[in-house]
């Protein structure tokens, strides 16, 4: 294989290389030698990421996953909520209410077709200016958290099994809300 590439150095102030990216052109690098291209995320997952992440509730995700998807995560606010219906109102509580302005970055998204499942990896941007019931007067103090979804898709490509990975602790202490507070949002949904 001959594969051309870029390698872009930052170097600080000491002199020390401390951030370097490769670019190229992966897909033609791998078609030279017979591989096969990475699998794309099912288009429904990839709008019910962008969907949540946004603020868009229920109304808009339950486009991209069954009526009865079910949600899991191991992290104290999220700890009753068992469904996307109930996790998705969450988000729209954080994004829109709490947060109004948020912004997300998609870091990754890949797709394993094995195992149905696509995992997106993303940071979340926001400043807590925002009264939500069940959360502190607004602090004003900003967070950015970082996160990954796995979203398992079923043979008609919707989402029905959602789990997200997430430091809540570490979210919190960045906006002051401690400990980690639950939303009561009826997250049997």
């Amino acid at each position: 294989m001959e594969t051309q590439y870029v390698y872009n150095m930052h170097v600080n102030a000491h002199g020390k290389v401390d951030r370097i990216t490769k670019v190229r052109h992966a897909a033609w690098a791998a078609a030279q030698v017979g591989w096969t291209p990475p699998t794309s995320v099912p288009a429904d997952a990839a709008h019910l990421f962008h969907a949540c992440e946004s603020g868009k509730g229920w109304q808009e995700c339950m486009h991209f996953c069954t009526h009865d998807a079910s949600f899991d995560a191991q992290a104290e606010p999220l700890k009753d909520i068992k469904s996307m219906h109930g996790y998705a109102e969450w988000m729209k509580g954080i994004a829109v209410v709490a947060m109004p302005g948020s912004r997300y970055v998609l870091n990754a998204q890949s797709f394993d077709p094995e195992t149905s499942t696509a995992t997106f990896f993303g940071t979340f941007h926001g400043t807590h200016t925002g009264h939500l019931h069940g959360f502190p007067a607004p602090t004003h103090k900003s967070m950015e958290t970082q996160y990954v979804y796995n979203m398992h898709v079923n043979a008609h490509g919707k989402v029905d099994r959602i789990t997200k990975v997430w430091h809540s602790a570490w979210a919190a202490a960045q906006v002051g809300w401690t400990p980690p507070t639950s939303i009561p949002i009826d997250a049997e949904r």
